[in-house]
């Protein structure tokens, strides 16, 4: 291997040490269920009748962790942790303790059936979701979710 090629390898081999922790950190801080979904709707009209194909953007409701495969075999888990803060609910997972099958999210949208779902990656080992509550115990308002 000659001189240039030894600096270009162990410069590559440099840069990847030092970015991997980073981008790792990244990936972690980035998993949560997304703030919003766009949903395209088209009415089935009857006969004679039309209609508008419309999209909708729409706030996330909740989210929900689950073992197993989704549609398939799937095990909905209770929080670890949920703790009132003023009309605030903070639901949190530990979720270390249920690596043994995998782990998925279900967010949950207002106004919407639409859902969406995605693994959760190994790195990850806890979650938590705010849900702004209502008086009656109704989700109302802004949710968000977070990943560590």
């Amino acid at each position: 291997m000659t001189q240039s090629r030894m600096q270009h390898a162990l410069l590559a081999a440099s840069l990847a040490i030092f970015l991997a922790p980073a981008a790792a950190a990244q990936a972690k801080a980035a998993f949560a269920c997304p703030a919003t979904l766009t949903v395209t709707e088209q009415a089935q009209t009857p006969a004679g009748w039309s209609g508008p194909t419309v999209k909708a953007e729409h706030a996330l409701q909740t989210a929900k962790i689950y073992n197993g495969n989704p549609g398939k075999q799937e095990y909905d888990l209770k929080p670890d942790d949920d703790a009132k803060q003023g009309k605030s609910l903070l639901l949190t997972w530990i979720l270390k303790d249920y690596r043994d099958m995998n782990l998925f999210v279900r967010c949950f949208y207002y106004d919407t059936g639409a859902t969406v779902t995605a693994n959760i990656p190994a790195a990850v080992n806890k979650c938590s979701v705010t849900l702004e509550m209502t008086a009656s115990g109704e989700i109302a308002g802004k949710s968000q979710m977070e990943c560590q």
